[in-house]
């Protein structure tokens, strides 16, 4: 536990010092500006619509820059001479990249639907969900890669394009059972639950889907850790 404290720690200076904070606020600032333009009563669709395009691209970027620049600064490859387990590096990521989701979903709210009637537990849950899925795909797509441009060309790209066509459905454009293969749509349902009601199986579908997409990225990433960036395995 101390070990993960001290992982924390470091990885909160590192992402001050590399600027995600700012550009975390900047966004979040940005895409809330942008809520302020659109009627009252479409806040909830609006939001969720938001937070599914900024939260995911965010904390999916974050990750992969922050690994990146402890690949090409040489401290993943010290880090090897170290007892710090792959367990330790991916969950202060995981952990991390989450709280500053949640920092970012509150600033939109409070920029762009401050005093909106809404539900918050249904947006809590789908924030952190998302925020836990991408870290998780993060971490995944960048264990293999070195430089930004291999990383973001072509797999950011399609993951990108991919996660976020649920937003299509919201919109009413094409079929709805082909969103509901994408595994984004189950933590957008739950956002969506802030402002409409969800059928049984929706909710069925957004919470077992979400756990599903969470512990399948989660295995992922481990076994391109392992692969890849081959940090020690001791619990």
């Amino acid at each position: 536990m101390s070990g993960l404290v001290a992982t924390i720690k470091l990885d909160i200076r590192c992402q001050a010092r590399s600027g995600l904070y700012a550009v975390g606020i900047f966004t979040a600032v940005l895409f809330g500006l942008l809520g302020r333009l659109i009627p009252v009563e479409y806040a909830g669709r609006t939001l969720s619509v938001i937070y599914l395009l900024s939260l995911s691209t965010t904390t999916y970027l974050f990750c992969a820059v922050q690994v990146l620049a402890d690949r090409t600064q040489g401290t993943l490859q010290a880090l090897r001479a170290t007892p710090l387990t792959a367990r330790t590096y991916m969950l202060s990521k995981i952990l991390t990249l989450t709280t500053i989701s949640l920092v970012e979903a509150a600033l939109i709210h409070a920029v762009g639907f401050w005093g909106v009637a809404l539900d918050p537990l249904p947006l809590l849950l789908g924030v952190i969900v998302l925020g836990l899925l991408y870290a998780c795909i993060g971490l995944g797509q960048v264990a293999g890669h070195s430089s930004v441009l291999t990383f973001l060309l072509p797999g950011a790209a399609m993951v990108g394009t991919v996660s976020q066509l649920p937003v299509l459905h919201v919109l009413g454009i094409g079929p709805s059972a082909l969103y509901y293969l994408i595994p984004s749509t189950a933590p957008l349902l739950l956002m969506l639950a802030t402002s409409q009601a969800l059928s049984a199986w929706q909710w069925v579908y957004a919470i077992a889907v979400s756990i599903g997409a969470i512990g399948v990225a989660a295995w992922w990433a481990r076994q391109r850790f392992r692969h890849h960036i081959q940090l020690s395995e001791a619990c």
